[in-house]
């Protein structure tokens, strides 16, 4: 109970002062560490170099004496989408609509975020050491306002299906006077507090593990148009024969939802040769509380675990100066529903063929898939492998400089564009450099900028039509962090 109530503390104390934003492989920062930062995470595996080592790899926790490193980046992300040419006849088909300066582009707000990292670690003795370290991971905090679409006259893009047709009305947002959407967006902010534990096994073998608590809010704006796609709308009318519906309360603009959960990491470093130093890590699911204020939009009643992080990585050390890292990362993205089930909501929660009339050749009923259900729509991410390079220079025994390379595909198909305006977490590639100084023996400063260039997806899916929307996004870094060395 203490572990939680300092964790709540750190937490809230945080979340009060910065919005979270760290989005780049997939909604997971490229890196935590000060060091792995201009190195594009490479050397988290294997080579620890500060305290924030401890949310890369545990087993670093010896390897990195006693000291306390506290930092702040400015991160930039740049989102737009292309949205769909309203079909007069029709409206336009799909939850976007289009730019209304006729270019058809769409950019999100809130592009400006300050991100703060801070850990401590203590030497038990010669052999064994404990730590603490705070992270972050969000969802971007999109941000569309209805005044920059040209639909609906009055009605916000995302989740409006009227388009421009003036003959058709769409829903109301169940508990406010509003029609369709607003502005619309999604903000998802977690905070991480891991406590580890390392020990040396021999001179040249290491391992660790940690505890890790966490804490985490979302907030979905604009999309209570999809009401009569959620497994309490669409049974409520099966209940009564189609003759009145329960509309759902815990589906858009309920502000922030909360939860809190845990997780395990493990990990190991060993020395294979005085220039050759091997690791890997292991950090489980955190299992997380539901959301319980957005059980109707979210899979599974509002579940939203994080998924689960691996790690393997090497460093070698051509000179006693140049150092090369190699990491492998793999985030397994599919093994949370609310995050990887597809956009099936046309297909296979089609009310109207529940009652024997399907609105397509093929569709069906089936409840599961509906919002909210089991297999209810998410984003339709895949898991993530990201090949890391990085190396660094010790120009002399106060400054060290740093650069790296990260590459790893997408997690998001073409297919699944249409929800993933809200999420467009399409970043391929991360450039980055770093430094660090001694200033004097027990302090170091250290600085980092990272430029992820712009990637884009596209293709028709649901609610597109014939017509291929597209989603776009590059970013921007750069931090700065501040060392205490106690030995």
């Amino acid at each position: 109970m203490r572990v939680k109530s300092l964790a709540a503390a750190v937490a809230i104390a945080s979340a009060a002062v910065v919005p979270v934003a760290q989005a780049t492989n997939g909604y997971m920062s490229h890196s935590y560490s000060p060091a792995t930062k201009g190195m594009a995470g490479a050397g988290a595996a294997a080579l620890p170099q500060d305290s924030l080592s401890l949310i890369g790899n545990p087993a670093g926790l010896t390897r990195v004496g006693r000291r306390a490193d506290i930092g702040v980046s400015w991160f930039s992300p740049q989102r737009e989408y292309d949205g769909l040419t309203p079909d007069p006849v029709r409206g336009a088909l799909a939850p976007i609509g289009s730019g209304a300066d006729g270019t058809g582009t769409v950019e999100s707000e809130n592009t400006d975020f300050l991100i703060p990292g801070l850990g401590y670690t203590h030497p038990i003795d010669d052999r064994s050491a404990v730590g603490v370290a705070l992270f972050g991971n969000g969802g971007m905090n999109t941000d569309y306002r209805a005044r920059d679409t040209m639909i609906y006259p009055g009605v916000g893009h995302l989740g409006t299906f009227g388009g421009n047709n003036p003959q058709y009305n769409p829903p109301q947002i169940p508990g406010t006077s509003a029609q369709g959407a607003g502005n619309a967006g999604v903000n998802l902010e977690q905070l991480g507090l891991s406590i580890g534990y390392a020990r040396d096994l021999s001179d040249t073998l290491s391992l660790g593990a940690s505890f890790l608590v966490a804490y985490q809010t979302i907030e979905v704006k604009g999309v209570g148009a999809f009401q009569g796609f959620t497994q309490t709308f669409t049974q409520s009318m099966l209940a009564n024969g189609g003759m009145a519906a329960v509309s759902p309360t815990d589906l858009s603009d309920n502000g922030k939802s909360s939860s809190w959960g845990f997780g395990f990491q493990v990990g190991g470093i060993w020395d294979v040769h005085p220039r050759l130093s091997l690791g890997a890590s292991y950090r489980t699911k955190m299992y997380m509380e539901k959301f319980d204020e957005y059980s109707d939009l979210l899979a599974e009643g509002g579940d939203f675990d994080i998924p689960a992080v691996g790690n393997i990585g090497a460093a070698f050390r051509a000179t006693d100066q140049l150092t090369f890292a190699l990491d492998v990362q793999h985030i397994w993205y599919g093994d949370v529903d609310a995050i990887a089930n597809e956009n099936d909501l046309a297909q296979k929660c089609d009310l109207n063929a529940a009652f024997g009339m399907p609105s397509a050749p093929g569709s069906i009923y089936d409840s599961r898939y509906c919002l909210g259900g089991s297999r209810g729509a998410g984003f339709g991410w895949d898991d993530m492998t990201i090949l890391k390079l990085g190396v660094q220079y010790e120009v002399n025994d106060k400054l060290t400089l740093r650069a790296g390379y990260s590459y790893g595909d997408n997690p998001i198909d073409g297919s699944q564009v249409a929800f993933n305006t809200l999420a467009p977490a399409v970043i391929e590639e991360h450039w980055t450099i770093g430094a660090s100084y001694a200033l004097r023996d027990n302090y170091e400063i250290g600085f980092w900028g990272m430029y992820a260039p712009e990637n884009s997806v596209s293709g028709p899916g649901a609610f597109t039509g014939d017509q291929a929307p597209e989603i776009r996004m590059h970013q921007y870094e750069v931090g700065v962090s501040f060392a205490w060395l106690f030995d």
